[in-house]
């Protein structure tokens, strides 16, 4: 599973990232994905992303302009194994 945490390095990207890590974890998929940060507002847009953080998973724009609860983001990947 490829997932990526968009954003420009602040805070809340941070802490987005930092939740992702956990949940995957908790989820026992920490093998099994990738996680990378994307700094790149080409990419930004080519996605549809217009407020950070943004989330993708396997491509797809999961989440944007928020911070995805750890809880939230344990649910997102068990619903995706």
């Amino acid at each position: 599973m490829k997932i990526q945490v968009l954003g420009s390095g602040c805070k809340s990207c941070d802490t987005l990232y930092e939740n992702v890590t956990r949940a995957l974890e908790k989820t026992r998929l920490t093998g099994a994905a990738t996680l990378e940060k994307i700094n790149d507002i080409d990419y930004f847009m080519k996605m549809g992303l217009f407020t950070t953080p943004g989330l993708v998973i396997e491509g797809e724009l999961i989440s944007s302009g928020k911070i995805v609860t750890e809880e939230a983001l344990i649910d997102i990947l068990n619903s995706r194994k």
